[in-house]
């Protein structure tokens, strides 16, 4: 009798579970599905993206916006948590973008896009270093250099 008990605890628990996971905004943000379009329609002139990596892509680029909305007050809160978090989201579209591409041109952009980001984002860590400036300041700064 105890076993079925806790078995139907667990059973109850997980559909509660799996509802509210379900739970999301009934309707998004109209600015967020603006600059998502607007993101859209620019990666997929630049990939030459079909119809369903255009409508792949731009569920990520509401997610992103919506997770981006989500972590704007860290940056005055704790800009350190802010940061790791923006990189986070970023690494995470990134590889989302990179999994939507399937043609060798596709990837072939989007390789030579982030050796490009990296190459400036290493001068901008080097020019920084060589002016002394904090940890923080120089992950600020190179939280502005991104492409996608």
């Amino acid at each position: 009798m105890k076993h079925l008990t806790a078995l139907l605890l667990f059973v109850v628990s997980i559909a509660f579970q799996s509802t509210a996971q379900e739970a999301s905004p009934a309707t998004p943000n109209p600015a967020h599905e603006a600059a998502a379009r607007k993101a859209t329609d620019l990666l997929a002139a630049k990939y030459s993206l079909d119809a369903d990596q255009i409508k792949q892509m731009y569920t990520i680029q509401l997610r992103k916006q919506r997770n981006s909305a989500e972590i704007l007050p860290l940056q005055t809160e704790n800009p350190a948590l802010y940061r790791a978090k923006v990189q986070s989201l970023r690494k995470g579209t990134l590889a989302s973008i990179r999994r939507v591409l399937h043609t060798k041109e596709q990837v072939d952009i989007y390789q030579k896009t982030q050796i490009d980001v990296r190459n400036q984002q290493a001068d901008k860590r080097k020019e920084l270093m060589e002016q002394q400036r904090s940890k923080e300041d120089i992950e600020a700064a190179l939280l502005d250099i991104y492409s996608e």
